[in-house]
């Protein structure tokens, strides 16, 4: 199942006590701030969360799935998400409830 941005910023109003719309507001600020840095090839390290940065892809040979063509990709960026590890020790903890 996946949540929605919606779903998301009601829970953070109801945890946090906010309004569904300072909830929204706020989340909107995070994305925008770290799609900020992430222009600038910035790394954003969020202690006791993880660390969002982007990383260059070279150039490689791939293959078109429908057709089985071979095709060349481009070198390319992608933004990467590492969780800390007290991140990933509470998400397992949470899942063992």
């Amino acid at each position: 199942m996946s949540v929605l941005k919606k779903e998301f910023t009601d829970r953070m109003a109801e945890r946090g006590g906010i309004t569904k719309k300072d909830a929204k507001r706020g989340l909107e600020l995070f994305i925008e701030t770290l799609m900020d840095y992430m222009a600038e090839d910035e790394k954003v390290m969020i202690k006791g969360f993880g660390r969002f940065e982007m990383k260059t892809y070279k150039e490689r040979k791939g293959r078109v799935p429908l057709s089985g063509e071979e095709c060349i990709i481009p070198e390319h960026k992608k933004m990467r998400f590492y969780a800390s590890e007290m991140l990933a020790d509470k998400i397992k903890e949470l899942q063992e409830d």
